[in-house]
């Protein structure tokens, strides 16, 4: 368990928080790219680490990420009108293009350079993979971007999703990372559960963990129904500090590989990014996707992205389909099991009550690293997961069923990296 004072350094973002000034040294998704996909459309609001942002497509196509309120009143731009290169406030017509500079002053005509000298804070833009991504930092400490390999598929080999969340990031994150609920919580409704059900029904898996460059990486090892004596399945999962797990790739190439994404808005609230990208080159449909996933912005989300079944409605749980043996949780959508569970423990969970097991190896050590993380941040040393020759395109998470003697090492690895030590002795350690 944590103290009390680890707990508010890990999940404190907003203001001067550590944890939130070292956050914001990353790209960080600010929302999707269909929110904003028209040239002069709708400004998007979007809130990270407490800073209420907007971001707008202007008429050439531009990509602003500014501070949501007009200078001159602090009115939200939010409402504004996007229109011919800029964002104007409806309160008094300010103006602003996507740099932040102000283009029209129409309520002080000739004010001897009061327009010229009047600047918006905006932050650097990125548009990849379906999101618009932004960074928050020191202008002078902007890291390489992550180009991540599913950035560079056509756009209909993967599909997106948003979703939002009622609890702090490091909560939606440990839901993430942790291997051994997936067997209970969401038993019959992953889209590979059969395939993983047919290898192994092993509750109690074994977990193994090692720090990487990137974040950490750990093993949940299973004993298989087959070969029981000379084989283990091994699912292996990523976190990239400081919110981004890759979950193991299904083994049957025909169905998408995942990543999440968990942004926080706040200290009590964080948005949930999705990504499902094909393996084997097929189409992935989105709007399918999403409605297979119970997450369809209009049906089972609002206009802000957050879920319509929430504890006050006890997240639409179905106690017949329980009892009739049709859903284990009475829950639909996977995400939404997740959440509907994280969300009863409270927005930021008291961990000085908790009592861990073996099983939570993954959520003890993404603490311990994200700790550290903001350490090292405190004390003006290289960020984890910053390092420019980190090759994010080839990162892997994955689950294979191996020889006994073989290393857990050699599963997700950096592609072609890892090489069969030649003899006996201590498994090599991987990025």
């Amino acid at each position: 368990m944590l103290s009390a004072e680890e707990n508010t350094l890990l999940t404190h973002v907003t203001g001067d928080a550590p944890m939130g000034q070292m956050m914001r040294r990353y790209w960080v998704p600010a929302c999707l790219s269909e929110e904003v996909a028209a040239p002069d459309g709708t400004p998007v609001r979007s809130t990270i680490y407490g800073e209420r942002l907007v971001v707008f497509r202007d008429t050439d196509g531009n990509l602003g990420v500014v501070a949501e309120r007009c200078p001159h009143r602090l009115a939200s731009l939010a409402l504004g009108r996007n229109e011919e290169g800029g964002l104007r406030c409806i309160y008094h017509g300010w103006k602003f293009n996507t740099a932040g500079a102000c283009v029209d002053m129409p309520t002080e005509p000739g004010a001897f350079g009061f327009r010229d000298r009047m600047q918006l804070q905006s932050y650097p833009v990125r548009e990849a993979g379906g999101f618009v991504w932004t960074y928050l930092g020191p202008p002078d400490k902007i890291p390489v971007f992550p180009e991540y390999d599913w950035m560079k598929l056509p756009r209909n080999q993967y599909a997106t999703v948003k979703v939002g969340e009622r609890v702090n990031y490091a909560q939606a994150i440990e839901g993430a990372i942790d291997s051994s609920h997936s067997w209970f919580l969401h038993q019959g409704i992953i889209w590979d559960w059969k395939k993983r059900a047919s290898i192994s029904m092993d509750t109690s898996p074994k977990l193994e963990a090692e720090d990487t460059d990137y974040g950490f990486r750990y093993a949940a090892i299973r004993v298989p129904v087959n070969n029981p004596d000379t084989e283990r399945y091994v699912r292996v999962t990523l976190f990239l500090v400081p919110f981004t797990a890759f979950i193991p790739r299904p083994l049957e190439k025909n169905q998408t590989a995942h990543i999440q994404i968990f942004v926080p808005v706040d200290d009590e609230r964080t948005i949930f990014y999705g990504i499902f990208f094909s393996q084997d080159g097929s189409p992935v449909d989105e709007s399918e996707t999403r409605r297979t996933h119970h997450i369809v912005p209009g049906v089972d989300l609002d206009r802000n992205w957050f879920r319509l079944a929430t504890e006050d409605n006890w997240f639409k749980q179905d106690r017949e389909a329980m009892k009739n043996g049709t859903s284990w949780t009475g829950i639909e959508g996977f995400s939404n099991q997740d959440m509907a569970c994280q969300e009863t423990m409270g927005p930021i969970v008291d961990r000085t009550q908790e009592h861990l097991g073996t099983s939570d190896i993954a959520i003890i050590r993404m603490r311990k690293r994200m700790l550290e993380a903001v350490a090292h941040f405190q004390q003006g040393e290289p960020l984890i997961g910053l390092d420019p020759n980190i090759p994010f395109d080839k990162i892997r998470s994955e689950q294979l069923v191996v020889p006994i003697t073989r290393p857990w090492q050699s599963v997700g690895a950096y592609a072609g990296e890892y090489k069969e030590p030649s003899g006996a002795g201590p498994s090599r350690r991987v990025r």
